[in-house]
């Protein structure tokens, strides 16, 4: 009974407690009162950010021509793409996801800085600032810079390739003017896009706008090649030297013309290879195989991008002064292969009469006439290049039983000119084709024929065609692959004959 009492006499203490007047300590507490309770290391300032992004960019070592626009873009003050005074934007996570598969590519993540971007993530999340770091500013700096960085570096490496073969192959060659001055042979002429400001600009738009995902799934390479490379790639087979050579052939992938801009497929296309001597004349679903001749080393076959608009039947040849030169005076030769001279005051002249002093002054010119004996060939293929090279028949068809195929002075020999002539004009009209076949067999008289008039060959003038035109043009492609199809369409390994992969590989280094 005694412990019922002492319960309710203290429940009733308690009570009239409730009732006493009691001061609040907190009843002045202000703003600045709260302070004391923050720590600097967690607070952000966006000034403090952007002066440590500028001393990231001043101390990174690892600078390519890309990087530039990430520095352009810091200094320029404009607006962090990552990160905000709450933390994170979810497109960090985003692009994390993407380039976590850049090897899968050929782009190595260790080159985008793969590692370090989730380190600091996960520091930002837990609050787990290190003690090298003063306070969260410095990680928030290095995530926004790290992040621009490696989508800078990503997009433009998958949309364009590393590197500019136009700049590389067009600085390969020295050759000497004179004991002065030396120069480089110009050897490329792809004309591939490369990224300008829009580029950069539209990238950072895409992010702003959350649209990284859906951008850079636009932006990787196509084709049956580059598909085959990629499944090499990641086949874990391949020695170190192997790995090189497939990555310089998948940088060769990314590489896009600037005729074909705006273009989702080709329908007729011919490429020509110059690793595997072959051409391929693609037309829907259909390939015309063929193989090739192609420049020596001394005289090398350029790369380029054009378009064939034309094909000249029984073409003349006007001999290069460096063969012109070392042909004068050897008459036989000169009557048995159909050539004369043209002087620039007398006209045509006979072989007898060459100069070699105006030969070399460029007075007179040896000329190979149209026919079977032309070093030329039947026909010739005519496309826009500043090379003065051609694709064109040839008087030495053995040449092709060969496996080195680098025979000629820059030009492209093709193994089948007639088959390749019908393609062009799509083997729609019957009455041209018969005229080119005739126009390709029929027997032609010398020009030397001509002056001496030393027989009479019957020719039907009216079956007869000299030049015709192609219409739409055929876009042409002067490639080297290293890695390219047989004539079975199965993927083989081609040796590189000018050289060219290891010029590339040592532009690559820096993204390898």
């Amino acid at each position: 009974m005694s412990k019922i009492i002492l319960f309710f006499l203290l429940a009733l203490l308690s009570l009239s407690s409730c009732h006493e007047k009691v001061d609040n300590v907190n009843s002045g507490l202000t703003l600045d009162a709260f302070s004391k309770l923050s720590n600097e290391k967690y607070k952000l300032n966006s000034h403090k950010i952007r002066r440590n992004i500028a001393r990231i960019v001043d101390d990174d070592a690892m600078r390519v021509s890309i990087d530039r626009n990430v520095h352009k873009y810091y200094s320029g003050g404009n607006p962090f793409i990552w990160i905000n005074r709450l933390g994170l934007y979810g497109r960090a996570d985003t692009l994390l996801s993407i380039i976590r598969k850049a090897d899968y590519y050929g782009i190595p993540t260790r080159m985008l800085r793969v590692d370090q971007i989730e380190e600091d993530l996960d520091r930002i999340r837990t609050l787990d600032i290190g003690e090298d770091e003063k306070d969260i500013n410095l990680v928030m700096a290095r995530l926004e810079y790290n992040l621009t960085r490696a989508y800078f570096r990503y997009a433009v490496g998958m949309r364009y390739g590393f590197v500019n073969p136009d700049y590389i192959y067009n600085r390969f060659e020295k050759y000497a003017v004179d004991s002065l001055t030396m120069r480089y042979r110009q050897l490329s002429d792809l004309k591939i896009e490369r990224p300008d400001t829009f580029f950069y600009n539209d990238l950072v738009a895409k992010a702003f706008n959350d649209s990284v995902s859906q951008f850079l799934s636009t932006v990787d390479a196509k084709g049956e090649l580059y598909t085959h490379l990629l499944d090499r790639l990641n086949s874990g087979a391949l020695s170190s030297r192997e790995r090189l050579k497939v990555l310089c052939n998948i940088e060769r992938c990314r590489w896009r013309p600037k005729m074909l801009r705006g273009k989702a497929d080709l329908n007729k296309y011919v490429e020509v290879n110059i690793p595997s001597f072959t051409l391929r004349a693609y037309c829907k679903d259909s390939v015309l195989f063929m193989r090739v001749g192609c420049g020596t080393v001394d005289t090398k076959t350029p790369l380029l991008s054009s378009h064939i608009t034309r094909m000249d039947v029984n073409p003349q040849w006007i001999l290069p002064k460096s063969i012109a030169k070392g042909i004068v005076g050897r008459i036989d030769y000169m009557h048995r292969m159909g050539m004369f001279v043209h002087d620039k005051k007398l006209g045509k002249l006979r072989p007898e009469e060459a100069s070699y002093e105006k030969v070399i002054n460029g007075e007179q010119y040896i000329i190979q006439a149209g026919g079977p004996k032309n070093s030329l060939g039947r026909i010739i293929f005519r496309f826009d290049n500043n090379f003065s090279v051609f694709l064109h028949d040839t008087s030495s068809p053995w040449l092709f039983q060969r496996t080195n195929r680098a025979v000629s002075h820059g030009c492209v020999r093709v193994e089948k000119p007639f088959e390749f002539a019908v393609f062009l004009l799509g083997g729609s009209d019957d009455t041209l084709i018969d005229k080119l076949r005739y126009s390709m067999t029929v027997e032609l008289p010398t020009d030397n024929d001509s002056i001496n008039r030393a027989r009479k060959l019957k020719v039907d003038r009216r079956r007869m065609v000299n030049s015709v035109s192609v219409k739409p043009a055929v876009p042409l492609f002067i490639t080297y692959y290293t890695i390219y199809f047989d004539s079975n369409s199965r993927l083989v390994d081609c040796p590189d004959v000018y050289g060219f992969d290891e010029a590339l590989a040592e532009q690559l280094k820096p993204f390898i």
